[in-house]
Parts: C-alpha cells; sequence; structure tokens
C-alpha cells in the first residue's frame, strides 16, 4: 500500500481532447495509469466534453487497469458524470499556448469545484503567459534575452546583439518549437528592424530574442521535478541538419547524470518551484542556461523512464501526495 502524509482520494487529470494524443507516449496518461495502479482512485477527461455536464459536475473517465490499452486512439472512452467537488487533486495539463481559450476553461472548471486550490497552481497557469523564461528568481539562469513587444524596443535589442555571431527569436505565445529560428548577426539595425518585424507579424504579438548557445550541439539537458524535488533527468539532441530539439521529428534522447554543479541549479531550480507551488515541471538547459521553463504540461516522462529503466511515475505521484 502507498504511503503518503495526507489521504487522497480521487486526482482528476485533464488533457487535450483523447483524439489528439499520442496515447503510449502520453505523459499525463501515463501518471494517470500509474496513479490507478497505486491504488489511487484516478480520472482522465478532455478539454472537449469536461464541461458538457451540469452547472456542478464534471465529465469524467475511471481510469482502470491497461486504460491506455482498452479504447481505441480515435474513439474517446465513455464518460460519466460526477460532482466537481469530488477531487482533492485536478492536474490541468492542457497544451500551450496560454490564451483566452485555455484560461476560460480553466477558469470554469476552478469555478465548479468551488475550490480553486484543488487544481495545482491554478493561478500561475491563468497568468503565465510563456514558458520561454523562468521567473525573477531564476532569471540569472536565461540565456542573455530581450522582449520585443514593438518597434521602440528594436534599438535596445539590437544593441544588445549587435556584436554577438547569432541570435534566436522565439514566439512568446507558441509552443514546442513552433517558429523558433536561428539567424546570423545582422548586418544593420534596419535589417534586424526587418526580421523582428516578420517574426512578430509587424510587432502585433511579442518575440522573444535571445542569445543562441552553441551548447546546443551537445544536447539539452530536460530536469523533470514533482513537488520541487527532482526526478531525474535526460539529454535531448537537435534534429539532424536542424538546431531544435524535436522529439516527434526524430530527436534521439539518452540517460542523463547531472554534474555536480548542475545538482547544484537542481536544488536551486527544486526551491523555486517550492516556492511558486508548482507541481510538475521539466526544465530544459543547454550549457547550464535555462532554455524553457515547461509548467503547464511537463512531458517526456515516458522516453524518460525508458532511457534509464525505472518506473519514475510512481516517484511522481509519491510526490504528488506527499504535498510540498
Amino acid at each position: 500500500m502507498l504511503q503518503h502524509k495526507m489521504p487522497v482520494k480521487t486526482i482528476l487529470w485533464v488533457t487535450d481532447p483523447w483524439n489528439t494524443l499520442e496515447h503510449a507516449q502520453d505523459t499525463t496518461l501515463r501518471l494517470a495509469q500509474e496513479a490507478s495502479n497505486l491504488g489511487v482512485s484516478s480520472y482522465w477527461s478532455g478539454s472537449d466534453f469536461i464541461l458538457n455536464g451540469s452547472k456542478n459536475s464534471l465529465m469524467v473517465v475511471p481510469v482502470g487497469p491497461d486504460f491506455i490499452q482498452n479504447f481505441n486512439a480515435s474513439r474517446t472512452p465513455q464518460c460519466l458524470e460526477m460532482d466537481a467537488s469530488s477531487f482533492q487533486q485536478i492536474h490541468f495539463r492542457v497544451d500551450p499556448p496560454v490564451d483566452g481559450q485555455y484560461q476560460a476553461l480553466l477558469s470554469a472548471i476552478s469555478e465548479r469545484t468551488g475550490a480553486p486550490s484543488l487544481i495545482l497552481n491554478p493561478a500561475l497557469l491563468i497568468s503565465q503567459q510563456s514558458e520561454k523564461l523562468p521567473p525573477p528568481d531564476l532569471l540569472h539562469l536565461a540565456p542573455k534575452h530581450c522582449i520585443v513587444t514593438d518597434s521602440s524596443l528594436v534599438s535596445k535589442a539590437f544593441k544588445k546583439f549587435s556584436e554577438d555571431d547569432g541570435f534566436v527569436t522565439k514566439p512568446m505565445n507558441l509552443a514546442q518549437s513552433v517558429g523558433v529560428k536561428q539567424w546570423r548577426r545582422p548586418e544593420s539595425e534596419a535589417e534586424f528592424s526587418t526580421i523582428l518585424a516578420g517574426e512578430s507579424e509587424d510587432f502585433s504579438r511579442p518575440i522573444l530574442v535571445e542569445e543562441f548557445l552553441p551548447g546546443i550541439h551537445g544536447g539539452e539537458v530536460r530536469m523533470w521535478f514533482a513537488m520541487g524535488n527532482f526526478v531525474a533527468a535526460l539529454k535531448k539532441y537537435p534534429k539532424s541538419g536542424d538546431f531544435r530539439v524535436l522529439i516527434d521529428e526524430g530527436s534521439k534522447v539518452e540517460p542523463y547524470l547531472l554534474s555536480g554543479d548542475e545538482q547544484a541549479i537542481s536544488k536551486e531550480v527544486g526551491a523555486s518551484l517550492k516556492r511558486q507551488g508548482i507541481a510538475l515541471a521539466a526544465i530544459d538547459f543547454i550549457s547550464g542556461k535555462i532554455c524553457d521553463y515547461n509548467i503547464t504540461s511537463p512531458g517526456l516522462l515516458v522516453q524518460l523512464e525508458a532511457v534509464h529503466q525505472k518506473n519514475l511515475a510512481q516517484t511522481v505521484i509519491e510526490n504528488l501526495l506527499n504535498g510540498f
């Protein structure tokens, strides 16, 4: 029997619609299944139907033995209606971007429960507009960067990057490396401005300008955390012919053990996650710099288990049940 500090009777895991998930590789489904295996009542729901019940209820699917294998990938499992107050933990793990639609769904679920605190780090998820940068107390671990929201900030950004060999642009409102591009050093501020205008749709959406970290060619380290406690790490490599890590397109992953310096960083990051009340996180590092701060729907847990040949989902669930 699993031992933990606080009795948790039911956990609800909310994701994108069933037919959009890569079921066998999905971190949330893996966690839901492991919670059930450990004797915790576990339920799953999709963002497309969770609110289809009455005012104070949520539509959910019980997670039992072989939950993932028992359902056709294209057919949503049959759901049932439960009182929204039935759950002791709700993990809202719908993929970014954190936009108006995302916020509206999260807020509606929170209102139905009558106890917003049951949803792990809801305030952060509602206010967090991007996972491209860490919080203020970890900004010293971020690469040199500048957020450009309008054309008046171009000169400031150009001065910051004009002597570098190159830079990277990242749309602040997108995820999974979508729209991320590498650029050579611009010959003039005008050229730099033209690049940023094009990538930000004429400055209609914010864009992050960041130093290019050559260390990416030696791989990117992902550290997984549960309730601020380090779980394990893997190294992932850029797709062939690209500087981006694209797991779905063939990027290689391998087990990774943290160096002494990285262990110190992991403790610092873990303490920050606890202060923020972030339950699950996957922080990506290149050359000791935080390049992605995944707190909404951190993934690759299945791959992490595969390369380490360990049941890490159990470690994550135990941390969730023990709390901060």
